[in-house]
């Protein structure tokens, strides 16, 4: 059992991937699957929480191209009635579960420094789209 003085409780965490529909989906992940035969490509979303709050952060949603064995994910919050998303970036899903694939997606955004901003109460800077969507959650 960990000491609590050791455990890192900060960053983000999920629920359990669920499928999303494509109309769900925010534009720079059907602008990333966009030539892809849609009967290869499932969808999934998921809530983000803040560590160790429970506070709603977000939205991870991802692709998985299931005949080439890739997937790209983005992060997605709403903030000022914009609906904000990472810029995604296609990675080999060989060999990883839906819940591996969304911790990579995770991983590659905390490496690039990308919820540095989050963390620190500011709005969000590059490699997220400004522009809202006409899509809700």
């Amino acid at each position: 059992m960990h000491d609590e003085d050791e455990m890192d409780l900060s960053g983000l965490y999920w629920t359990p991937p669920g499928e999303m529909q494509r109309e769900d989906a925010h534009k720079n992940l059907l602008e990333a699957i966009a030539g892809r035969r849609p009967d290869q490509v499932k969808l999934f979303s998921a809530s983000a929480f803040e560590i160790p709050s429970a506070f709603p952060a977000g939205f991870f949603d991802v692709a998985i191209d299931m005949a080439t064995h890739e997937a790209c994910g983005v992060y997605r919050a709403y903030r000022d009635h914009n609906d904000y998303a990472t810029k995604p970036e296609w990675f080999s899903s060989k060999l990883k579960d839906t819940d591996e694939i969304f911790s990579e997606v995770y991983n590659r955004l905390i490496k690039s420094g990308f919820f540095d901003w989050y963390f620190q109460g500011k709005r969000p800077e590059e490699p997220v789209d400004q522009g809202a969507t006409s899509h809700g959650r």
